[in-house]
């Protein structure tokens, strides 16, 4: 099938803006093969200033969660979204846990990392021993309620390491939901990438999520759905708090309507 140069022009336009779009373009339209394993995002779609905002204006409010879990290499991330009538910024609040043996017995600080001054500043959780305790991520959920009433109407998570986790979210009485990793998530993280260039995300300028979204890759499909992976031969990289975006985006989609109603009460 021949393309007019019309159609070629818009999709041009459209790619402009969107690294998913971009990638789709050149290799369908222009059979040109793509290197999966470059940057997701560039610097200044997630670098960008937004006023930060404290737990506090939010009290008495519901929430969606994510989590990313792990047991013994990568972070542990946990996230929740917030929104006030009529704005339509989402305000993410997160906390993130690492085992103490990554501080020295890891490659991790050359990638980046700076797991010490991340805790000290009370974005990290330096965990003890050689498993992380998942069961300590329900309790920030629900430590979140007791400080602020603030009340997740449901979190989602991936199927690893989650058994744990979802018990003591059941003993909270936090409704929980499995959202699978994999080409599921295509959607969410087109979503997340748009609303990042847009700045419609306040994340309180984060300095462990600019870290991995920075870290973050996509990989694409001969069908244009996309994943969210490492950057091939940087490993010590994380994208954890990235997937946790992801997942976010995905309960947000799923269940938005039901979200703004209880918001806009």
């Amino acid at each position: 099938m021949v393309k007019k140069w019309k159609f070629l022009r818009g999709e041009i336009e459209k790619s402009k803006k969107s690294k998913s779009k971009r990638m789709h373009t050149l290799c369908k339209d222009f059979n040109i093969k793509q290197n999966n394993a470059s940057a997701w995002l560039k610097r200044e779609d997630y670098y960008y200033e937004l006023e930060p905002f404290d737990l506090e204006s939010f009290r008495g409010s519901f929430c969606l969660g994510a989590v990313d879990l792990a047991a013994t290499t990568d972070m542990v991330s946990a996230k929740i979204l917030l929104g006030k009538s009529e704005d339509k910024i989402k305000y993410i609040y997160q906390h993130y846990w690492i085992l103490e043996k990554k501080l020295t017995d890891s490659d991790d600080k050359s990638a980046g990392a700076e797991y010490k001054e991340w805790a000290k500043k009370g974005l990290l959780t330096i965990h003890e021993g050689n498993e992380i305790d998942v069961s300590k991520v329900a309790d920030w959920f629900y430590d979140l309620y007791k400080s602020y009433n603030i009340k997740p109407y449901k979190t989602g998570y991936d199927q690893r390491f989650s058994k744990t986790f979802t018990d003591r979210m059941d003993e909270y009485n936090f409704e929980t939901e499995m959202i699978l990793q994999g080409k599921v998530l295509s959607n969410a993280m087109k979503f997340v990438e748009a609303d990042l260039q847009d700045k419609l995300i306040n994340y309180n300028n984060n300095e462990i999520d600019r870290w991995c979204l920075g870290n973050s890759a996509m990989d694409m499909d001969n069908k244009g759905n996309v994943m969210c992976v490492k950057i091939k031969g940087q490993a010590s990289k994380r994208i954890d708090g990235a997937i946790t975006f992801i997942i976010l985006y995905e309960l947000y989609r799923r269940y938005r309507s039901e979200f703004h109603k209880l918001i806009d009460k």
